[in-house]
């Protein structure tokens, strides 16, 4: 499973808190036996913002975690 890529998905059709967070977790619980603790700590944070604003990240931040992810 290439994590980058498909978070980099989620961005078709524009930057939306709501379908990220959704993805994180389909991700999550499709492939949590085979992630990293890296990639597990991205999940949860993307997971997370579908719980209030002050989770949220901005379309910047949620770039740099993707750049993270594929430095992993």
């Amino acid at each position: 499973m290439n994590l980058a890529l498909e978070l980099e998905k989620t961005l078709v059709d524009g930057f939306d808190v709501g379908k990220i967070s959704k993805v994180a977790f389909e991700i999550y619980q499709d492939h949590g036996l085979e992630l990293t603790a890296s990639m597990d700590r991205v999940l949860l944070i993307l997971m997370a913002m579908g719980e209030g604003v002050e989770f949220e990240l901005n379309e910047s931040e949620f770039l740099e975690l993707i750049a993270e992810v594929r430095a992993m």
